[in-house]
């Protein structure tokens, strides 16, 4: 679909690649079209499709926007032969699969960045404390891939007196992993790593966590859903106000920002683990609390 009127002096070609063609993505999507449409409207000519739609690099847009792990990917293939391809802002992706792909190069030089899906460290493990402040090990299961960020996770961990164990998944498989988190750990963190948290998963991870009363911190709604105790996530409007942002910046002249993680968010409470597990918890409150931490 096309939005905007057709060229004229002055209009800006933005594609924006979606790796779903509806649901979170589209929404993420819209978010962003009207965040830039309200600051700049009928400036833009917009060609929002799925990624596999866009099939030639000509004619070549000012602004790419990928919205997901799969359009990031798609578009970076896309300009692959292209000597000055233009700038790409990917949303709606996580950390480790963003980085994984992308050209480090064209990240320092401004002309490739990114709106992360998951959560910074720090607001993560603060929720943690605020929700369960007598809390001093948090649990982590982590594959080969994702090891390598436990680093900062841990660091973020001592800055607030709290020990981080890792359980890494490996050869002997996600059981003998999960049952030695489940055994030092207080609380079990999921990393949206989805080498570990996928839809095989999830049920089961969930189920051994709550049979050993350890209260586990998702990234989604569906995690409350289907009972973690705790969320922390960003909306796909929120994430796609904050891509529109930095789309109008850019729009200004300015070059891409570093990747960053979402400034809005959002905590889901499953209030019937809450209750089983003696805990009254205020899901408005905990938000409040977590966005007054990070007021300057």
């Amino acid at each position: 679909m096309t939005y905007g009127s057709a060229w004229a002096a002055g209009a800006v070609s933005v594609w924006v690649a979606l790796s779903d063609a509806g649901g979170a993505h589209a929404e993420t999507a819209e978010a962003l079209r009207a965040e830039v449409e309200q600051a700049q409207p009928g400036r833009i000519v917009w060609h929002v499709a799925h990624w596999s739609h866009f099939t030639s690099a000509k004619p070549e847009p000012q602004f790419v926007v990928a919205v997901g792990h799969a359009a990031q990917r798609g578009m970076q293939d896309l300009f692959a032969g292209d000597s000055t391809p233009p700038p790409l802002l990917a949303i709606l992706v996580p950390r480790l699969a963003f980085e994984r792909i992308a050209d480090p190069a064209r990240v320092q030089s401004g002309t490739v960045s990114a709106v992360y899906l998951d959560q910074p460290r720090g607001r993560q493990l603060d929720l943690i404390r605020l929700a369960l402040p007598a809390v001093r090990s948090v649990g982590i299961l982590v594959s080969g891939e994702s090891r390598g960020h436990a680093a900062g996770l841990e660091k973020a961990a001592k800055e607030r007196d709290m020990q981080l164990v890792t359980s890494l998944v490996g050869p002997s498989g996600l059981f003998v992993a999960l049952q030695a988190v489940l055994a030092d750990a207080e609380v079990l963190l999921a990393l949206p790593d989805p080498a570990v948290f996928n839809s095989q998963t999830a049920a089961n991870i969930l189920m051994a966590a709550y049979r050993r009363q350890v209260p586990l911190i998702g990234f989604s709604p569906a995690y409350v859903k289907a009972g973690a105790l705790l969320a922390l996530y960003s909306t796909p409007t929120q994430v796609g106000v904050r891509g529109g942002e930095i789309l109008r910046q850019a729009l200004a002249g300015k070059s891409l920002p570093p990747p960053q993680w979402p400034r809005e968010f959002v905590v889901g409470v499953n209030q019937d683990v809450a209750r089983s597990l003696g805990l009254v918890l205020n899901e408005p409150r905990l938000g409040e609390q977590l966005r007054q931490r990070e007021r300057p």
